[in-house]
């Protein structure tokens, strides 16, 4: 398959209104209660409301403000029903510290990526994390805007399912971090091949990477393809 194809659907992607709901319920735990900080967030973000909805565009509006609140929305729109185990505690803990990082280092190096990621190791904040933060924050590393790398996307690069992402097939849980700066060279460069913003490319990616098929790969007029017990065939159908 080729990104080719969707030019004209990636072309008319509103990245900016993609939104997740998340419940107030699910930021309730009796382990972030000593956090006055994030306490007093959710009761300016939820006032009184049981569920809130946010949206990309409400995040890059949002980092251009208070740095914690600014992460915190980040993480309830990428996390809508929590992150894994305590990761989110993590998150609180540090705040501050991913603050100092980030925030005087508008243009990262590959050193300093490096750095941040090593500094991160065991605090609850991974790729996917740190990448949506850099994304909505506007960073840059190596000159390339920072995009968001989580497990759906990277899913999509292993399957080698669109001929131009190809090269980052080898990609993996142990590896992403180097494969980073590639992702988003190859991203950029696809991006401005096709006259659609990059964003709207990783959108397309997150949205359909896992569920497109060609109709040409049936082979067959009116086929059903049918994947059973790791073996794949095509079932014709009954035409009147």
């Amino acid at each position: 398959m080729e990104l080719a194809t969707y030019t004209n659907l990636i072309k008319h992607l509103p990245f900016e209104e993609q939104s997740f709901e998340t419940k107030r319920g699910t930021w309730n735990r009796e382990d972030y209660k000593g956090y006055e900080i994030f306490d007093q967030y959710i009761q300016d973000t939820f006032k009184g409301c049981t569920n809130v909805s946010i949206s990309r565009s409400d995040l890059f509006h949002a980092a251009k403000g208070n740095f914690s609140n600014a992460v915190f929305s980040i993480i309830l729109w990428g996390y809508p029903r929590n992150m894994r185990g305590n990761s989110f505690q993590g998150v609180l803990e540090n705040t501050n510290g991913l603050e100092q990082m980030i925030q005087l280092m508008q243009n990262l190096t590959v050193q300093e990526f490096e750095n941040i990621n090593k500094s991160l190791k065991g605090t609850g904040i991974g790729l996917s994390t740190l990448t949506k933060i850099l994304y909505f924050f506007a960073i840059t590393l190596n000159g390339y805007r920072c995009l968001i790398l989580d497990r759906r996307i990277i899913n999509v690069l292993q399957s080698g399912k669109f001929s131009e992402l190809v090269s980052l097939q080898p990609i993996n849980e142990f590896n992403k971090d180097k494969y980073y700066l590639n992702y988003l060279k190859i991203m950029a460069e696809i991006a401005k091949a096709n006259g659609y913003a990059v964003d709207q490319l990783e959108l397309f990616i997150f949205m359909f990477g896992n569920s497109l098929k060609p109709v040409d790969s049936l082979k067959i007029a009116g086929g059903i393809h049918k994947i059973n017990m790791g073996t794949s065939h095509s079932i014709k159908t009954q035409t009147k």
